[in-house]
This record gives C-alpha cells, structure tokens and sequence, in this order.
C-alpha cells in the first residue's frame, strides 16, 4: 500500500484501515461465545449446562491426532542452492531449535492454540521479542480482523489488525521512552471491559430485544455456574495495533494506537520483528477457499450435541415415569393427595368403602434399546470428524489379526491427517519464524561437527524448517 507522507493524511489512513479491518468483529465475538459455551458447557449460553458434554471430549481426542506437543521435533531443510559446506552446522541448529521451543512453551501453546481453532474457526500465534528471548502468546480470532476477509493466507493480506487490553499504569510504562508520554496518558480513556457481549448478569436472561431496552424472560436455574470467566476490576484501556504492508519499504508499517483513536506509535515492522515477516501465524484446521476464517469444528457438532440433549432429556424423563408412574384412582372419594401420599410410602396404606374402586399404576413400556439412538449419534460424532473405533482402540466386527487391525488403522486415518498436515505447516511456520528470529537476535556461540565456532546468524538464510 501507498502510505501517505502527510501528518493528517496519514493518521486518517490508519483511523479507515483500522475500521475496515474489523467491520466484522462484533458479529464474530458474538458467534464466538455461542461456540464457546457449546464446547465447554454442551449447550448454548442461555441454557444450563448439558448432563454430558459429548462436544468436550471428541475435540479432545481429536486434538491429539492433529498435533502431539511431546513428540514434535524440527529438522532444517536447506535449498538446494546452498552449498554442502553449510550442512555441518545443521545438527547443532536443529537442537538448539527444539531447546528454545520447549523452553518457551511454544509447544504447550500452539497445542492450546490448536484446540481452540477447531472450536472457533481459527486461532493465532503471536511471537513477541523480549530482553532478545521469543515469547510465544496464543491470540483469539476474536482480536484479530484482516482487511480482505475473502482471500485466504495472511501473507497475502495488505492489512491486519490485533486488539488488546492493558492497564493505565502498565501503558505508562511501556511509554518510558516517548517524549509525549504524560501527553498521551492524559488523552486516553480506560474503562472496565467485559469479555463478553452480554454482562454477566444478564447471560441467564433470554433475550427478545435489546435495543433499546431489554426484553425477555428470565431463565429461574440461577445455580451459579461457573462459566471460566476472567473478571479484572482494574480499568483497562482498549489497544489497536496495525500492520499494514508499505510498498515503499518493502516492509510493514506497525502502527499502535489507544482508545480512543490516539496514535501512540508508527513505525517500521523490522524495529519490532523481522522485515517482511508478520508475528502472526494463523492455525485453521478447516479452511475455506473463500473465508479467510475457516469453518469451526464445533459448528457441525451443535446440532448432534443439541439432540443428544434432548434424547437425553426424554430418556430420564421417561425412567422417572418408570420409577414413580402416574397414579389412576378410580371409584374414590377425598382426597386423592393423601392417599397418593399413603401408597408412595414403604407399608403405606389405603383403604375404601367402594366396591369397584381400584388403583392402576399407568408406568410407560419401557423399549428394549432404550439407549440405541444415544449411541447411534456418537457414532455420528466419530464420522463427523473422520475417527472410527480402530483409531480409538476398540475393537473391529472382522479383524482377524494385529496386520489386520494396523491396515485398517492406516486406511481409517486417512481424514485426520489430512488435517493433521493443514496444522503441521503453521507448525512449521512458527518454527521457521523461532529460527530466523534466533539468527536476528541470539548471540550464542556454537560448536559445528568440526568444532567449529559460529552464530545461528552466520547459518544461510535459504531454509525451512519441517516437523521431523
């Protein structure tokens, strides 16, 4: 993009930029929260809790299958204009590679990056330089908005934009080297800033209308769920920051700016990370050619989850008729909440003066497989997301032998690593990022095969780093 050189130009480029980038985020937010509420609760934010999350473990498991966070290692592929010469430093590189993921948590954050961009749709990681160390941080797509949500990849997005809360004092100190540090401090505002769309109160309230007054219904199961909410009493100030390609550098131009449309700084990408390269790898197990967000994984399992509730709900409903049935009292007189009372007691009894009076208990039949819808739609929730019982280690109608059985653990894989291979390249996005961000910044001598000293920037720069 052509930035232009302007003060004021300037500053309104980046105030439209901003607003394009995140034209759908309040919609998003919203679709968000359902999901989430579906994943960890089984059920929507307006309704209790579900008796059995299905939706919690099946991502659970399918978690595991798409990216297993102790046994990732890296392995440098070099190009093949690099000279053999180069290929003695490699074996050094590589295990200094997977002592800075593991020491940095990277795996443990991708892995919680990978759960949460298939109840989404996509989920982010932000690498951060600190004190010359890399700081991996998972990023909701919820804070994240691009400028063209109908091209796919986020290299070849011109503009993207993340949000963020940080506290008064903390931006205050952040700004210790900004000669207009008490200036901008006072312009800005800070409020308490609910994660949600809805305030916690309200959330057990169903809404018909909201604007401008509430309306609806009060749900009475006010049980006081705990709904894994962070809740700061501090006032927060609400954070903009712009990444926007500028065509004549050749990099991208890092714009910050504070609540309410204060431009606190403008510079280049390469004072903050690498040039040319964005801190942002996007995690999108489901991808679509023409959203950039991808579908949610969870979005296809509501409707199984939302009848298992109901089957459910009609399965215990019909067991408590079978425990305590309906009652008939035919031919008496009184009251029949007395002798109901009477026959409900262990020894209690009833009499009559009325030849044909008689009591029928009116308990429903119960059906033989009673349970068979229940597991019909596990079942459905396996092929939903393409993991049959070989790959859960149950057993197989038909398998004869371990040959067997491994066969058809290959054949029935097929779907998972399909997506498998989707995460593995933002995996090793994030690792070719560890490893030129080391090259720019870590200073750490090495010993090459020959015993050789050299720094991770003497290494060449035409490689990438696969999962081994």
């Amino acid at each position: 993009m052509r930035i232009p050189s302007n003060d004021l130009d300037r500053e309104e480029f980046y105030l439209d930029l901003i607003r394009k980038c995140l034209v759908s985020r309040e919609e998003r937010k919203t679709d968000y929260q359902n999901l989430r509420s579906w994943y960890l609760f089984g059920n929507s934010p307006s309704q209790a809790p579900s008796l059995y999350n299905k939706i919690f473990p099946h991502l659970d498991q399918l978690t595991s299958f798409l990216y297993s966070a102790e046994t990732t290692r890296f392995s440098i592929n070099t190009g093949a204009s690099v000279p053999d010469a180069e290929q003695i430093k490699v074996p050094t590189l590589t295990r200094a590679l997977n002592d800075e993921w593991l020491n940095s948590n990277a795996d443990q954050v991708f892995s919680t990056a990978t759960t949460w961009a298939l109840v989404y749709n996509s989920a982010f990681v932000k690498l951060i330089m600190r004190n010359n160390e890399i700081h991996p941080y998972m990023v909701e797509p919820q804070c994240i908005g691009v400028l063209r949500e109908d091209t796919t990849y986020t290299d070849r997005q011109e503009a993207l934009v993340q949000t963020y809360y940080i506290t008064k004092s903390e931006l205050y100190d952040r700004l210790y080297m900004h000669p207009n540090r008490d200036a901008i401090v006072k312009r800005i505002s800070s409020t308490v800033h609910e994660r949600t769309e809805i305030a916690n109160g309200m959330e057990r309230i169903l809404m018909s209308q909201t604007n401008p007054q509430l309306y609806g219904n009060v749900n009475l199961d006010l049980s006081g769920q705990n709904r894994y909410k962070a809740m700061v009493a501090e006032d927060t100030i609400e954070m903009t920051e712009l990444w926007v390609w500028n065509d004549d550098t050749q990099d991208y131009q890092v714009v910050t700016k504070a609540d309410p449309d204060v431009i606190i700084y403008d510079r280049p990408g390469e004072s903050l990370f690498l040039k040319g390269e964005l801190p942002f790898v996007q995690i999108c197990p489901n991808p679509l050619y023409d959203y950039y967000w991808g579908g949610s994984e969870v979005q296809r399992l509501v409707y199984l989850q939302q009848l298992r509730n109901d089957r459910f709900t009609d399965i215990l409903d019909l067991l408590s008729k079978q425990v305590n049935p309906p009652t008939a009292f035919i031919g008496f007189t009184g009251i029949s909440e007395e002798k109901l009372f009477a026959l409900n007691r262990a020894g209690g009894q009833i009499s009559n003066d009325m030849p044909n009076a008689k009591v029928d208990r009116l308990a429903p039949n119960m059906p033989p497989d009673l349970f068979a819808e229940i597991d019909q739609i596990d079942r459905m929730f396996e092929e939903a997301s393409g993991i049959g019982n070989v790959l859960q280690g149950k057993g197989e109608a038909g398998v004869r032998s371990s040959g067997h059985a491994s066969q058809l653990a290959r054949l029935g894989s097929s779907r998972a690593k399909k997506r498998a291979l989707i995460v593995e390249d933002s995996l090793e996005k994030v690792a070719t990022l560890y490893l030129k961000l080391m090259q720019a910044y870590d200073n750490t001598h090495f010993l090459d095969e020959e015993g050789n000293k050299f720094i991770a920037e003497q290494f060449t720069k035409v490689y990438v780093v696969k999962v081994d």
